[in-house]
């Protein structure tokens, strides 16, 4: 599972506090049901002081750093059902790899081939392409490549937007309890629309957890064929 580093970065704190907001809106619902959004402004007029908007920022930054592992899970789940992969080469590497033991390496290789004998020489390749990340980045830090820092960014927006999927969705059940409780339909209005967004959300997590792993993947290769290309030039 990839964890957001607890630093006080701005963009990993912005993340931390944006993921974990929808949750500090569901518990503001659940403790003030109202019928339409426009019922809440009011009520965060009359506790809009500085030291609970603070309170609220500190709150929503702890959450968002404390769902992770249930985001995480969230995400799997989604990614069984949707039917997603969301590594950049998916199990390609996997099966070109079980080709390549089979076959001459003699012969002019693809792209993905080269990756996998490069992959299979210094790191090795897990059974586990979960676990392949965790090996890509120790390797980049050696290295010093700055592919290391891009892939924080993408996995730092990645964990902002399944948590966001997942309070989004946490939101619509906080709806339909609210809808029961003041016996109205008018909380329903946006339950689709806070449900498309979870969907959104999900989509574009998916999209930065392939870009990071990309970023792994592509920076490791461009290093290895540089520092091959220099020991060539010695």
């Amino acid at each position: 599972m990839e964890q957001l580093k607890y630093s006080l970065g701005p963009f990993e704190l912005f993340a931390s506090i944006v993921g974990g907001s929808p949750f500090i809106l569901a518990g503001l619902l659940i403790y003030n049901p109202v019928e339409s959004l426009i019922d809440l402004v009011p009520v965060i007029q009359n506790s809009g002081t500085v030291a609970i908007a603070l309170t609220a920022l500190f709150l929503s930054y702890i959450i968002g750093g404390t769902i992770q592992g249930l985001s995480w899970r969230y995400f799997l789940l989604l990614c069984r059902i949707f039917n997603q992969d969301y590594l950049y080469f998916g199990t390609r590497l996997t099966v070109r790899e079980q080709i390549l033991k089979q076959s001459d390496v003699s012969e002019p290789l693809e792209f993905e081939d080269r990756v996998v004998l490069q992959l299979r020489d210094k790191i090795g390749i897990p059974k586990n392409l979960d676990w392949m990340n965790s090996r890509l980045k120790s390797y980049l830090r050696e290295q010093n490549s700055p592919s290391v820092a891009a892939a924080d960014t993408f996995i730092a927006s990645h964990i902002m937007y399944r948590n966001l999927s997942l309070g989004c969705l946490i939101l619509c059940v906080v709806n339909l309890l609210n809808a029961v409780r003041l016996g109205s339909l008018e909380p329903l209005i946006l339950t689709p629309v806070i449900a498309y967004s979870a969907t959104l959300m999900f989509w574009r997590s998916i999209s930065f957890k392939r870009w990071q792993n990309r970023t792994l993947i592509l920076g490791f290769y461009f290093s290895v064929t540089k520092d091959s290309s220099s020991e060539g030039r010695c």
